[in-house]
């Protein structure tokens, strides 16, 4: 220990403390009410009021502070509202369910059915081709190298 360091002095202390409360308490901008020592404590509606007197002024509004004007109708385009999600052809569904079971009906097997015939396994890795196989063969045959993708 270097012979430098001092114990805390609390009389020291206790009057810095005393000093810096009284400086606060006698700024110019404090509009607290003034309470006595020994009187009652404030409710908690004043402390409330007391906190809220004291705020700054709102601020001017700014350019964001404003609500734009809407008109129901103004001549825009409004896209048709889209289909349903469980609307569309109920084969090319049905080949979407089979082509990502296939492969999860096979890891479940493996994991908790190691017995299962050989038969149904080797069914369901075809149903699984099949499907993917009419997936593919749905994908449009020609591309028009002129399109860019945007549609209106």
């Amino acid at each position: 220990m270097s012979p430098r360091a001092q114990d805390p002095n609390e009389s020291t202390d206790d009057a810095v403390w005393q000093d810096l409360v009284a400086r606060l308490e006698e700024s110019p901008g404090s509009e607290l009410p003034e309470r006595q020592a020994s009187g009652p404590a404030p409710t908690a509606e004043e402390r409330v009021r007391a906190i809220f007197d004291n705020q700054p002024a709102p601020a001017p509004p700014g350019p964001r502070d404003y609500a734009a004007v809407e008109d129901e109708d103004d001549g825009t385009y409004q896209p048709p509202e889209p289909p349903a999600l469980g609307v569309g052809e109920p084969l090319v569904v049905l080949a979407w369910l089979c082509a990502v079971g296939g492969p999860i009906t096979l890891m479940l097997i493996a994991m908790f059915w190691r017995s299962a015939p050989t038969t149904l396994m080797l069914g369901i890795v075809a149903i699984f081709i099949a499907s993917v196989t009419f997936l593919i063969f749905r994908l449009p045959k020609t591309r028009d190298y002129d399109d860019d993708g945007a549609e209106v």
